[in-house]
């Protein structure tokens, strides 16, 4: 099996695969005065990322200088180029989950071995990534978007490792903030992690505050939400609290429900303005066989 771009069967989008056109009118309809908000907090060498992925890497790959000793490439050779012109190239090596970026349904399996859609691993994983539910089946996002600020809710500048979020301290931050959470929504989760960025041992130190499962239960099942984020590294709340179960929220929202993960999310400029409601946008990328997307997510007041 080799993983390529493809029309997508319908089992395998998941919840974003509702959102319609007066979906996104409505979304769009948010933005009142055209600031942008960047909610991609950026990738370097060094940066703070969780242990079970690969390290994020950059080295140059070609330099006018190799290129010129080298003299491999045609393009620039002397004969033809006496303007001089040259170029710089870089290799980049990551897992797909570094930085600001979404999980793919794929990238959660259950105790029988399957991904959403009840697809099998063995049947649809092979040597090149799944070729079920990755991220080449994520559309382009266009989605209403709510910031919960749970840091500033709790009077706090980030809240603790491990801080769990319920379902009723959600409804309480609704509920202070003034707003409503609408069906089809993107809602974003502040703990304020992101600002100890990018000082990788603070990161370290203060990562793994996030919603617990019935906080879960209740954005996706009882007010419909379509994408769940947060500014940590894994949305949920570390270590577990559910029996058995070290990834209840990501089981649930991607395995059960077909709900994606935005993560490492740059939420620090919309809570400083107070902007809690925004049209989102968020373009993943198209890749065959990836379990997740770096993206470069904005929201737009």
């Amino acid at each position: 099996m080799v993983a390529c771009v493809r029309t997508p069967e319908p089992g395998e989008i998941g919840r974003v695969g509702d959102v319609g056109e007066d979906d996104v009118l409505s979304a769009l309809a948010r933005v009142r005065d055209g600031r942008i908000y960047d909610l991609d907090a950026g990738r370097f060498v060094g940066m703070p990322q969780w242990d079970g992925h690969p390290t994020f890497t950059l080295t140059p790959y070609r330099t006018p200088r190799g290129i010129r000793q080298a003299r491999d490439i045609e393009l620039f050779a002397e004969e033809g180029n006496a303007a001089g012109v040259n170029m710089i190239t870089e290799l980049m090596i990551a897992g797909m989950h570094t930085g600001t970026h979404l999980d793919a349904l794929c990238h959660i399996t259950d105790a029988d071995d399957t991904m959403y859609g009840g697809y099998g691993v063995d049947d649809h994983c092979g040597d090149f990534g799944p070729d079920r539910a990755d991220a080449a089946t994520i559309p382009p996002l266009v989605l209403r978007g709510v910031l919960l600020d749970a840091a500033r809710h709790f009077g706090v500048p980030s809240l603790p490792a491990g801080r769990g979020l319920s379902a009723s301290d959600l409804r309480d931050m609704v509920e202070a903030q003034g707003i409503t959470i609408p069906e089809k929504s993107c809602v974003l989760v502040r703990s304020g992690l992101m600002s100890v960025w990018p000082d990788r041992e603070r990161y370290r130190e203060s990562d793994g505050a996030g919603i617990d499962l019935d906080a879960a239960r209740w954005l996706i099942d009882d007010l419909g939400c379509a994408v769940i984020g947060s500014d940590t590294s894994t949305v949920e709340q570390i270590p577990s609290t559910a029996p058995g179960n070290p990834h209840p929220v990501h089981e649930f929202a991607l395995r059960n429900r077909g709900v994606h993960l935005l993560e490492n999310a740059y939420l620090e400029d919309l809570a400083a303005d107070g902007v809690y409601e925004f049209a989102l946008v968020c373009l993943p990328l198209k890749i065959a066989g990836a379990t997740g997307s770096m993206v470069r997510p904005v929201a737009i007041a």
